[in-house]
């Protein structure tokens, strides 16, 4: 009989244990998103034609995974025994490293140079900088490019022992490559290595509050402005990691950062960092466009306070409108996404330009297309190859109304904004290749 007890009240015990989660999911609504988690959406009964949802019980299983109570804390155990017993990480996202580092796993193919960018790339993503440097300029405008540095180019002494081949990395070749083209280039590689203190987070893949004031005062060197912001002073602070959030989503664990001390003066139309556009009005001199990704969040307060007018975009559409002399266009992209540049052409109006076209061979062929562009009176003709690019710096030409435009070239292709609209298209004709060596693909249109 005692035996029969002990069963049924360990069976009973066994069977509130697993409800328990369930129970707490209905009482508190479930777990929140840890970090930049996404969770998964409470299914629907029926679809929007009103049947019934046939992935409502597999929907249902997926959002109770998500949410059930306690969720984070029993990640978070998971997560530290694995790191503890095994020295690994659960998170796919996040690479485990020595004494309590943290690195994001996207920077490995940068640390290891195993996903080198073609050549036609690296060429590609270079002269799509030229040609926003060329159209700011002819604006009376300064113009600059940066790159963030991953965290374990400059820091890998935590990070685990891995292969790595030989070679430069994409952006030290992309640098080669702008130093060329004489594009305006500043090197936050260098400007970091030449500091012995630790400027980037342990738990986080960004820099700290220090290391974004040292890229605020070489970004505004670099543009001919003074400003001291490295020197200080600087008051404590603490932080918790993007990277510790994802991997322990429970954790209580902060390290130390730093806050300017004497604090800011500009004001802001948002106070959230992440915003995908802030206008600021500081009390410098001159206006600011500014496009930015996630190492923006510390950097911008920086720029924001040095300029009377400034914007700053974490949108990867490099449309600069309507620059006025003395404005600066900044452009700031991390090491592991300069494949971007190829992703997302920028809005100009094409530049005009002069060729030997007369002599062109005719060879493969060219699907255009064309849509609507932000650019009044223009419309956009984006276009892919086939049979073609012979050189890894060839140019693409774009003829229409008897006027020859440079396109903003891509690894297969190319994008031009020109006069015209998508109710009055212009014929156009495309050119490929480099001066006294060009091909003219036949049009091919979807």
């Amino acid at each position: 009989m005692k035996k029969r007890i002990v069963s049924l009240l360990f069976a009973a015990l066994f069977i509130l244990a697993c409800l328990f989660p369930f129970a707490g999911l209905l009482i508190t609504g479930g777990a929140e998103a840890g970090a930049n988690e996404v969770l998964a959406a409470r299914p629907s009964l029926t679809g929007r034609d009103g049947r019934l949802n046939a992935a409502y019980l597999s929907q249902g299983a997926d959002y109770v995974a998500d949410r059930f109570f306690l969720r984070q804390e029993a990640v978070t155990l998971w997560a530290k025994l694995n790191a503890a017993l095994f020295r690994t990480s659960v998170t796919e996202s996040v690479v485990l490293g020595n004494n309590g580092w943290l690195y994001y796993e996207p920077t490995l193919p940068d640390y290891t140079r195993s996903e080198p960018m073609t050549g036609r790339e690296l060429w590609c993503a270079a002269r799509t900088l030229y040609l926003l440097q060329e159209y700011a300029r002819g604006q009376g405008a300064e113009f600059l490019f940066t790159v963030a540095p991953n965290k374990n180019s400059l820091y890998d002494e935590n990070m685990p022992a891995l292969a790595r081949m030989e070679g430069p990395s994409n952006a030290q070749a992309l640098h080669r490559l702008l130093d060329g083209m004489g594009v305006a280039y500043l090197d936050l590689f260098a400007v970091f290595e030449a500091q012995d203190e630790v400027l980037f987070f342990a738990g986080d893949s960004h820099w700290n509050g220090r290391g974004a004031a040292l890229a605020g005062d070489a970004i505004l060197a670099a543009l001919g402005r003074e400003s001291g912001f490295f020197a200080g002073p600087f008051a404590g602070g603490t932080h918790t990691g993007d990277l510790y959030e994802m991997l322990y989503p429970a954790g209580k664990e902060a390290e130390a950062d730093f806050v300017y001390a004497p604090g800011f003066t500009f004001a802001a139309s948002s106070q959230n960092p992440d915003n995908p556009s802030i206008t600021a009005r500081g009390n410098g001199e001159g206006r600011l466009l500014c496009y930015r990704d996630s190492f923006g969040r510390n950097l911008y307060p920086y720029l924001a306070e040095s300029f009377a007018e400034s914007v700053f975009s974490r949108k990867n559409d490099y449309a600069p409108g309507e620059l006025s002399a003395g404005d600066c266009l900044v452009v700031e992209l991390v090491e592991r996404n300069l494949r971007y540049l190829n992703a997302n052409p920028p809005t100009l109006p094409a530049a005009e330009r002069t060729a030997d076209i007369a002599g062109a061979v005719v060879q493969g062929n060219a699907a255009i297309s064309f849509s609507p562009c932000s650019l009044q009176d223009y419309v956009n003709v984006r276009g892919n190859f086939t049979g073609l690019l012979h050189s890894e710096a060839a140019m693409v030409y774009i003829e229409a109304d008897g006027v020859l435009y440079e396109a903003v070239p891509l690894p297969g292709g190319f994008s031009a904004c020109i006069p015209g609209s998508p109710d009055d298209v212009p014929a156009v004709a495309v050119y490929v290749g480099e001066d006294g060596n060009l091909f003219r693909p036949e049009i091919v249109q979807p």
